[in-house]
């Protein structure tokens, strides 16, 4: 398999969907967490 062929792979567009939901997450809670906290205290 070329490369281009194995990253059309489903199995790997799962992963890469995932590891960007990761990404996603982390970015969004660093971003609302303190203004949460903030609100808190």
């Amino acid at each position: 398999m070329t490369h281009a062929e194995n990253m059309m792979d489903p199995f790997n567009i799962g992963l890469y969907a995932i590891e960007a939901g990761l990404v996603g997450i982390v970015i969004y809670a660093m971003a609302v967490l303190p203004a949460l906290f903030k609100s808190m205290i």
